[in-house]
């Protein structure tokens, strides 16, 4: 409570002091406020009677100078004015430097531009068309196609985009302005295209149709094909032109070059195609084939030379004829077989006999040698072989007996085995009994097979024997140990029924040394 007490004690105190110093100020500003105003009314007396003295003096100098304000103030006047006059008239006119499109157009109103620019572009342009070989075969003027080129959007904004203030900038700079605008191109369709008709570019008499890439015949040189590449024709496709003109007119090109737009009518089939060349390598896989067959010990090579005859070409798909190659097949079987053909035998004792084919020779499986052959073309192989056989005979060629061979003569009974040209073996034997009508048969066969300990049945006998080597069906010689004699006459009324009947020892020996198709030569 003391504390706060003297605190406002404290208060009063200052405030009684600062209004006794108020006091005393305000005492000290009002002397000196008496001051200032005795000296600056002396002063002000001074300067006013000053001015009275000498105000004749400084008349004249005031004029000129107001006539100065004046003159200056007209001068101004007069630049504003022209300065406007010049913004004013510079929002409806282009710039004493501008150009649009290297067209000077300083001064010319929006309409004067316009109209300029579309006389300069409709005179001045044309398209010039160009063949392959660059030469000019067609000139279209704008004025000719009827050509209109709308470029007042475009000059306008240039116009309303011009600063008419910045004219005085303008009028004393020594550059230029240059706007580019794109010009846009308005034709009629049916125009061009009857300029076009009428120069006579679509006419089919003025040029050559265009011939596709394709695969040549067989060619003996490269001993395969190859592609002949397409040829371009010189007639222009009427769509593509048409096409390509139009758009060189609106991009405003002067020159039109037919064949880099690829104008001329183009050849459906290239060089390049993808099936084109997959067939030239198929055709040629097939040709690369090479069969060299042993024909019956005669050379058959089947090669490009002989299978390009029985290509087959349709659309994409390139095969074998199989007819003609079965008809191949038939030829040469035909020529080298001699399965069923007749033989003409010398004997032991030097007689020429003319013998009956009989189940021997050589004979080809024309069917399976056919397919064989077909799948081997289509594989592109090389390859050596020999032709499926159905039968084979035991030495190739023509004389396809050889000089290994079991001569059975009938007539004498007697029996030899020759071995690579050597008498190895004879015998006398019993045949078919011929009274009976079970004669042996006469021709050239084939050891059919052979074995031992066999039982030979028919309708009214049984007989074991110990060698039997079949050459005709049932027919074929074995040891016949009920007999005590061979030879002779025996046949004619005591024969076997059709076999060749042996001496035990006999059988044997012929047994060890025959194999399956060894011949077996009987004749009487």
């Amino acid at each position: 409570m003391k504390r706060n007490t003297k605190g406002n004690n404290h208060k009063k105190r200052g405030k009684n002091f600062s209004a006794k110093n108020n006091l005393e100020s305000a005492g000290n500003k009002k002397e000196i406020l008496q001051i200032k105003e005795e000296t600056f009314g002396t002063e002000k007396e001074e300067k006013e009677k000053g001015n009275q003295d000498g105000k004749q003096v400084l008349k004249p100098k005031k004029k000129k100078a107001l006539f100065a304000v004046m003159a200056t103030v007209l001068l101004f006047s007069l630049v504003i004015m022209l300065y406007l006059y010049g913004a004013y008239y510079y929002t409806y006119h282009f710039f004493p430097s501008q150009k649009v499109n290297g067209l000077e157009c300083g001064n010319f109103t929006a309409e004067e531009t316009i109209k300029q620019l579309q006389e300069q572009y409709s005179q001045n342009y044309s398209l010039v068309l160009l063949n392959g070989e660059g030469v000019e075969i067609l000139k279209i003027t704008a004025l000719e196609a009827r050509l209109e080129f709308p470029v007042k959007q475009e000059i306008e904004e240039i116009l309303a985009n011009q600063n008419a203030f910045a004219w005085i900038a303008n009028f004393f700079s020594k550059g230029t302005i240059d706007d580019q605008i794109c010009i846009a191109v308005e034709y009629d369709d049916a125009v061009i295209e009857e300029i076009l008709v009428k120069a006579g570019l679509f006419d089919s008499k003025s040029g050559k149709k265009p011939v596709n890439a394709y695969i040549s015949e067989y060619m003996e040189d490269i001993k395969g094909y190859k592609i002949i590449p397409e040829e371009e024709g010189t007639l222009l496709d009427r769509d593509l032109t048409f096409t390509s003109v139009c758009k060189a007119i609106s991009n405003l090109d002067e020159k039109l070059d037919l064949s880099d737009t690829r104008c001329y009518q183009q050849p459906e089939i290239t060089a390049d195609n993808k099936d084109l060349q997959t067939k030239l390598e198929r055709m040629n896989k097939l040709v690369s084939a090479q069969i060299t067959y042993d024909w019956n010990g005669e050379e058959e090579i089947v090669d490009a030379e002989v299978i390009h005859n029985w290509l087959m070409v349709e659309g994409k798909e390139v095969s074998i004829d199989a007819e003609q190659v079965k008809a191949f097949v038939e030829e040469k079987a035909k020529e080298h077989d001699t399965y069923g053909k007749k033989r003409d035998f010398v004997t032991t004792l030097g007689i020429e006999v003319r013998l009956p084919s009989g189940a021997y020779g050589w004979k080809t499986d024309k069917d399976a040698e056919t397919d064989i052959l077909i799948n081997l073309i289509m594989e592109g192989a090389v390859t050596e072989r020999e032709p499926e056989y159905i039968s084979r005979g035991w030495s190739k060629g023509i004389n396809d007996i050889g000089n290994s061979y079991v001569e059975v003569d009938l007539t004498n009974q007697h029996l030899y085995l020759y071995k690579d040209g050597d008498l190895v073996l004879e015998t006398d034997f019993v045949s078919g009994d011929m009274a009976k009508g079970n004669a042996t048969p006469q021709g050239v066969f084939g050891l059919t097979y052979k074995t031992t300990d066999a039982v030979l049945r028919g309708r009214d006998y049984e007989t074991p024997v110990n060698y039997w080597m079949p050459f005709n069906g049932n027919v074929g010689m074995h040891d016949a140990t009920w007999r005590r004699k061979f030879g002779g006459d025996i046949y004619l009324t005591n024969g076997s029924h059709g076999c060749i009947n042996l001496p035990l020892g006999m059988a044997a020996s012929i047994y060890s040394q025959i194999s399956t198709g060894f011949p077996i030569v009987c004749y009487y």
